[in-house]
């Protein structure tokens, strides 16, 4: 089933303008995702370029900046001579205008386990490094059957939030179904209090949390180091102190697995 889901993924990541073979390949990611696969399989020396939010591994912050995720800028891109772009399904106009320039691109949507093998295959397979590929994605599939293994008989209602407001809890964008975390809290054996949401990433209000009476809360987002806002949510994950901050590269698919589900199963025990 998971190579099934694999050759479905790669339909995502394109194979277009092939780079030059018998050179090294220099690799400008737009994504923190993208560049964290670009580290997985062992080419982080590759990477010339970034975008403004890759943090992972520590030495690409010292990397030149090529834009945010939704505005790559084009001209910095082109400067830094890339044999290959790696961008998302998004980055559809600037993938035309990477190739218009002769640069390769390689498109990787970033949304799910699947499309996180996907990636590392694709890149792995253009890049010279299809054994460290394998190696990559089986390390992932062991972390996931691990933490299958040790899910909790009782599986406890969650609330996870990506995004809020510093200080407060306006503006609350939460985890839905089909989303990343959605999976890997499956996994982990936690339900999704949002399960019938019908987006993966849904903007709710307080009366939406109260009406989910979440048994724990995990706060993933910039202003989780400030938990005292939950405090006024009269939720059963408040009054038995599990509201939980999680690091926000949990967040975001990763080739981290191992780490991220680590986390997660700390906050649910």
């Amino acid at each position: 089933m998971r190579y099934a889901l694999v050759l479905l993924a790669l339909v995502a990541c394109g194979k277009h303008h092939e780079p030059r073979a018998g050179k090294t390949p220099r690799i400008v990611s737009l994504t923190p995702s993208a560049t964290e696969v670009v580290a997985a399989l062992g080419a982080e020396d590759e990477l010339v370029g970034v975008d403004d939010y890759s943090e992972f591994p520590a030495a690409v912050k010292k990397l030149p900046k090529v834009g945010s995720f939704l505005a790559p800028n084009l001209e910095a891109i082109v400067e830094l001579k890339p044999t290959v772009v790696i961008v998302d399904d998004i980055h559809g106009q600037t993938a035309g205008a990477l190739r218009d320039n002769h640069i390769a691109v390689i498109e990787c949507a970033m949304h799910a386990l699947p499309d996180l093998r996907a990636a590392l295959s694709t890149v792995g397979d253009r890049i010279g490094r299809s054994k460290e590929a394998a190696t990559a994605i089986e390390r992932i599939d062991t972390a996931i059957d691990t933490a299958r293994a040790h899910a909790p008989p009782h599986h406890p209602r969650v609330l996870a939030v990506i995004d809020r407001e510093a200080g407060g809890l306006g503006n609350l964008v939460a985890v839905g179904p089909g989303s990343w975390v959605d999976e890997l809290l499956a996994i982990v054996g936690a339900d999704n209090v949002l399960v019938g949401s019908g987006v993966r990433y849904p903007k709710i209000s307080l009366e939406e949390v109260l009406r989910g009476q979440p048994e724990i809360i995990l706060d993933f987002s910039q202003a989780s180091s400030d938990l005292a806002p939950w405090q006024q949510v009269d939720v059963p994950a408040v009054r038995d102190h599990e509201v939980h901050a999680i690091a926000p590269f949990v967040s975001r698919p990763t080739p981290r697995i191992e780490e991220a589900l680590g986390l997660l199963e700390a906050a649910l025990r």
